[in-house]
């Protein structure tokens, strides 16, 4: 093959590669505004306009390891979490990372902090954060949820737990 023909190849490898990347950008673009607009509704405590995030067999684990499986159980789900544990919230929402899966798959990793909760003594709580782990899918040109596992991180080992495992 000649220098030329390499050359060529080369060419449209990398323009390839930039345009995967700049749509893979675009895909990252469109799903941190999508959670942005889902926080405001948290916010707001719209859980039915919340459920509709979800593709319809969706599903949702929410810390304390109720189910739902498709928007009308998600919706029960959140809207009772809102009546109890989060009652009276605020809610801050972070993407710290998206890994593309194909072109319409996208694995997401949030930081959700919850302030204003409430123990069930009636004393303030301190913030809250957790890690939310989900699967996002697009439809059409929206990205849905399909699969989200919030989840808080235990506390870190006791130092002489540390210790023992070096």
């Amino acid at each position: 093959m000649s220098t030329l023909g390499r050359t060529a190849i080369a060419a449209l490898v990398i323009v390839g590669l930039a345009g995967s990347a700049s749509a893979a950008a675009k895909d990252e673009d469109a799903i941190k505004a999508r959670v942005a607009s889902f926080i405001d509704l948290f916010n707001k405590g719209e859980a039915k306009a919340m459920a509709a995030y979800w593709v319809e067999d969706g599903t949702l684990v929410n810390p304390a390891g109720v189910m739902g499986t498709g928007r009308a159980e998600i919706e029960k789900v959140i809207a009772g979490d809102e009546a109890t544990i989060l009652k009276g919230t605020k809610m801050t929402m972070a993407v710290k990372h998206v890994r593309m899966v194909g072109k319409d798959a996208a694995w997401v990793e949030l930081e959700h902090e919850v302030t204003g909760a409430m123990a069930p003594d009636g004393k303030a709580l301190p913030p809250m954060t957790f890690h939310v782990p989900c699967l996002m899918v697009k439809k059409g040109k929206e990205w849905m949820i399909s699969d989200a596992r919030p989840y808080a991180y235990l506390p870190p080992p006791p130092d002489k737990m540390a210790a023992a495992k070096k």
